[in-house]
């Protein structure tokens, strides 16, 4: 089979950022990126280590690189939106999604407890370096796909919203699905890629050739920051 050139036939997306904007800062909790609580002590209790670099890249390239996504947007006043997974009930259950509930059911038949943690779990709260504004929601979601149990589509509507930006964790779950569902409601969608983060790079990594491919204009934070400059 000949080299086929993937630029070529599957260029990058060059549509651009207008007004009124939205970002959408996904699941940036402790519960998922903290190596004390959650998701990532418990991964490494089964693998030591394996967290260390959702870790690493967490604290020196995610959140510095959503700080200044954060503050860009406050700065041009358009609005900001937070997600948290949380289930809806006291042992952190129901969730929406078929493939969580199944770790659930096999967390509980062997340790009698849920993987899902209570809704008032400070754990399941936005980390302090990211603490929303006053007037920023934070939207409580119980699927991986932000749009799918949140109001997050009306709330862009009613701002008129035509562009949205996403970033957050993790990059190939979460990020992804709310992604390709902004796309698919109509919404030009940029994806920060130093804004994004996986438990592992190659995750990540496909996870944005796939969304350059089809859904979203994959960009560096710093030239969203530009685009929304002079957009």
């Amino acid at each position: 089979m000949a080299n086929v050139n993937s630029a070529a036939t599957f260029p990058p997306f060059d549509f651009p950022l207008k007004r009124p904007a939205a970002l959408i800062v996904i699941d940036m909790q402790p519960v998922c990126v903290s190596p004390d609580v959650g998701l990532a002590k418990s991964m490494d209790s089964v693998a030591p280590g394996y967290s260390r670099h959702l870790v690493d890249r967490v604290d020196t390239v995610l959140v510095p690189a959503i700080q200044s996504l954060v503050e860009a947007f406050r700065g041009a006043r358009q609005p900001v939106f937070y997600t948290a997974f949380v289930g809806e009930t006291d042992d952190g259950e129901p969730v929406r999604s078929a493939t969580i509930r199944y770790r659930s059911e096999q967390r509980r038949a062997q340790t009698g407890s849920s993987v899902m943690l209570s809704p008032d779990d400070p754990a399941l709260g936005i980390i302090s370096a990211l603490s929303p504004a006053p007037g920023e929601p934070v939207l409580k979601k119980t699927s991986m796909d932000a749009f799918l149990t949140t109001d997050l589509q009306s709330r862009l509507q009613a701002a008129g919203v035509q562009s949205v930006v996403v970033c957050g964790v993790y990059g190939d779950a979460c990020v992804e699905s709310t992604a390709r569902s902004a796309a698919e409601l109509g919404h030009r969608v940029f994806v920060a890629e130093d804004a994004c983060a996986s438990w592992e790079p190659a995750f990540l990594e496909q996870s944005l050739d796939i969304l350059a491919r089809y859904f979203a204009r994959v960009e560096p934070s710093s030239r969203i920051i530009d685009l929304l400059g002079t957009a």
